[in-house]
């Protein structure tokens, strides 16, 4: 397995042993151990990035306020390096990240958080700003529920559970988690009008998605302005969906011919071009997003700011009503988006 990783590396968030942003495919440097395993996920805070293996959590980037989890010793690592969660017995069925903080999820029912939040992202309860190892948020061992799907985006974190209702904290105030419109300093409840299979949290909203056979769909948040006119463009029912992801202000369905629609904000070429090819997978950034095609292909399009778009870009740094196709070795088994930052796995040695 070959990891590559591209765009904004300024605290060694790409893991690829230095803190030069760059933009071209560049790989990251694994011990034995970790090329012989499956990535299961990879996913991205502001300066932080986490990868979430067969074997466990591992992590690159900023640790000053311990959101990487690697002990108080290591304020940054420009390296993968083991994330030490506190229940050893334990296996992390799932990872987020906010902008400073990072969220897992056990197989025992356990919630724990790390890091820094002002806004309660943290989920730790009132006022709590800081956790330098990861604390327990919530259990659900003694619920007869489990956590089918964690996401986050800069300053929230929603989880989907097995009964369709959903639970969320961290920075509510534009409606992102429903009524009131605050801050949620601990796991509550959004009410939404059908079982939920899938969350998509954007920077001031959250998407939920029925079965695709019911094709309920309802986007929450934006009440003060919803800028880019995402819950106007929506669909009413959006039947037979393949995956669903956000970037901070967009919403991207890949939908049962494996097309791609997207909507919200287009400035800087998020949406994509017209006429993109048949996609395999999606995975989206802050403001861009990348994918694989049908053929092998894997592109990428949105905001380029810091190289997380390849080359070329214009003058804006953006990749606009076109693709650019990265140059890899090996089959694209994963993809994964952060804050300015991308990254391609592959079946490559």
């Amino acid at each position: 397995m070959i990891i590559y990783g591209l765009g904004s590396n300024g605290s060694g968030q790409l893991g690829i042993s230095h803190k030069d942003d760059v933009s071209s495919p560049t790989i990251l440097p694994l011990p034995p151990s970790l090329r012989q395993q499956e990535i299961v996920n990879i996913a991205a805070g502001g300066n932080h990035t986490l990868f979430h293996f067969s074997s466990g959590i591992y992590a690159a980037g900023c640790n000053d306020d311990g959101r990487c989890a690697f002990g108080a010793a290591v304020r940054e690592s420009t390296t993968l390096q083991p994330v030490v969660i506190p229940r050893s017995s334990a296996s992390v069925l799932f990872c987020a990240a906010t902008w400073s903080a990072s969220i897992f999820v056990t197989d025992d029912g356990s919630v724990l958080s790390c890091g820094s939040g002002v806004a309660g992202e943290l989920g730790l309860r009132a006022g709590r700003t800081t956790s330098p190892t990861p604390e327990v948020v919530m259990s659900l061992a003694d619920l007869d529920v489990a956590v089918t799907q964690l996401s986050a985006s800069m300053a929230h974190v929603v989880m989907v559970l097995s009964d369709g209702s959903v639970l969320a904290w961290g920075n509510g105030k534009l409606g992102q988690m429903g009524d009131p419109a605050q801050v949620v300093w601990s796991p509550r409840k959004i009410e939404v009008p059908f079982p939920v299979v899938r969350a998509a949290c954007g920077k001031d909203f959250t998407c939920f998605l029925s079965d695709p056979a019911r094709g309920e769909i309802i986007v929450i948040g934006l009440n003060k302005r919803d800028r880019f006119s995402i819950q106007s463009s929506i669909p009413r029912k959006f039947y037979s969906w393949r995956q669903v992801v956000a970037s901070w202000g967009t919403i991207f369905v890949q939908d049962k011919s494996n097309r791609l629609q997207s909507f919200g904000r287009n400035d800087r070429g998020q949406l994509g071009p017209a006429g993109l090819p048949i996609l395999a997978r999606i995975a989206a950034g802050s403001e861009h997003a990348l994918a694989e095609t049908a053929d092998g292909r894997t592109i990428v399009w949105g905001w380029g700011e810091h190289g997380n778009c390849g080359s070329p870009v214009d003058e804006q740094r953006d990749v606009k009503h076109r693709f650019n196709v990265l140059e890899i070795t090996g089959n694209v088994v994963a993809l994964g988006a952060g804050c300015a930052t991308s990254f391609v796995v592959t079946d490559g040695d």
